[in-house]
């Protein structure tokens, strides 16, 4: 028995699914992979078995693991008290940096996950607004929160024009909680516009992942992004982009500038912190003021804005914004996508690649065909068999591929600044002999 098996069984009898979360559970493993420690571009299990990681933590370890930067800066914050409860001089700085980083962010109030941030832009719609209504797309995931966690992994009937039946994407949630959620067809703007007019004043917001690495790497069709915007300024509706995954992801001004798409509000989260738990909320000042104290939405908490993980992200985003940062990100992305997809091609199995920036997702079982950005399709058509059999092939070869068994679409991977071009070469030579397999 392996240490890691000895490990689960002990596991088991305290942690649910010897896990202490239901994403550490690995599907193809039946069990967690316990590690031991993680550096740069790799992870080190408790039986000394190395892979390189394309997991990156659900998206928060761009920088790599024990990146040199943020760990000094860790360690200067425990050296000052990593206190919690007060703001610093980093506070403001971090700031000014994420203003510069995302266009939309004129204001920021500081969280520390995700979901706490969708949950705290959602809220702060609503009390601007005066209205109750959320609206989202088919398949975009948003914050495990009953205010929006709807039709994430999920397909159900139209209920007509695009419309979708608002389905709960766990068991638990109150009766009434999907009644002030609108779920429409991503990508299509007749479905939107049929919203918008079938419950015209009434809808706070629009939430959406202007990519949706939910859905692997579901790019918006091009001008998709722009009329959104202008439907959302013509009916007063809050637009709010989701760059929780987004975020850092791609040149400084993420989604936002490679679009040239201004929200209303943004919520961001995993990159800047490299690994440590932070999260932003900013947006338009008119409209980050409605925030306590001097407007009354409340948003707060006692870890909120804790120096360590500040000081963390300072170092994140000063460390994107160094010269080449992006360009070595996009050369690993350039030599890894194009090998995957020659990998198909020499094997003649059907499938592809799609990455935008650091993250990327493998879709098995799915032609690539320049106009198809359709959610449906790739839920419908992607060969879930053929991915767990790859993951499965992928950790026995040192390749970390995390699988959670239940996606009905491909998993978002990651690239990270840590990892080489000789990483990429390794990689390909054992994907070629996965792929023979496969």
């Amino acid at each position: 028995m392996s240490r890691n098996e000895e490990i689960f069984k002990e596991a088991e009898q305290y942690l649910v699914s010897g896990a202490s979360a239901g994403q550490r559970y690995n599907g193809v493993l039946n069990m967690p992979l316990y590690m031991d420690h993680a550096d740069g571009a790799y992870l080190y299990d408790v039986d000394g078995n190395k892979y390189i990681d394309y997991h990156g933590g659900s998206g928060a370890a761009l920088f790599g693991h024990n990146h040199p930067k943020i760990k000094e800066a860790v360690e200067k914050s425990v050296e000052r008290g990593f206190f919690m409860n007060y703001d610093t001089e980093e506070t403001v700085e971090l700031a000014k940096l994420v203003r510069e980083v995302f266009p939309g962010c004129e204001k920021i109030r500081l969280a520390n996950t995700g979901s706490e941030a969708t949950q705290g832009a959602i809220r702060l719609a609503r009390g601007y607004t005066g209205r109750n209504l959320v609206l989202k797309f088919e398949g975009h995931f948003h914050g495990m929160h009953e205010n929006i966690w709807f039709n994430h992994n999920d397909v159900r009937a139209e209920l007509g024009d695009g419309i979708v039946e608002t389905v709960p994407d766990s068991q638990g949630f109150q009766l009434n909680a999907k009644d002030s959620v609108v779920v429409v067809k991503f990508n299509d703007l007749d479905a939107l516009e049929a919203a918008v007019k079938k419950y015209r004043d009434q809808i706070a917001c629009l939430i959406m992942e202007p990519i949706s690495f939910n859905c692997g790497c579901l790019e918006t069709r091009p001008g998709f992004l722009k009329s959104v915007r202008d439907i959302c300024t013509r009916e007063e509706i809050l637009l709010i982009f989701d760059e929780v995954i987004c975020g850092l992801r791609m040149r400084p001004g993420s989604a936002q500038k490679r679009y040239n798409v201004i929200p209303d509000l943004t919520t961001t989260a995993k990159a800047i912190g490299g690994g440590i738990p932070i999260a932003i909320v900013g947006g338009k000042a008119e409209i980050m003021d409605h925030f306590s104290p001097k407007g009354p939405v409340v948003m707060s908490g006692t870890y909120t804005g804790a120096l360590m993980s500040v000081m963390a992200s300072v170092a994140c985003i000063k460390t994107a914004m160094e010269p080449g940062f992006y360009d070595h990100i996009e050369a690993l992305g350039d030599r890894l996508f194009n090998g995957i997809d020659d990998l198909f091609r020499k094997y003649g199995l059907k499938g592809h690649v799609r990455g935008v920036g650091a993250r990327f997702a493998i879709y098995f079982g799915i032609d690539n065909p320049d106009d198809d950005y359709d959610f449906r399709k790739v839920a419908a058509e992607f060969d879930r068999d053929t991915d767990r059999r790859f993951v499965t092939e992928a950790v026995k070869s040192g390749l970390w591929f995390h699988d959670t068994s239940t996606k009905i679409t491909p998993a978002h991977r990651a690239l990270m600044s840590a990892h080489s071009m000789q990483d990429m070469d390794d990689t390909l030579e054992r994907m070629d002999q996965i792929f023979r397999t496969l």
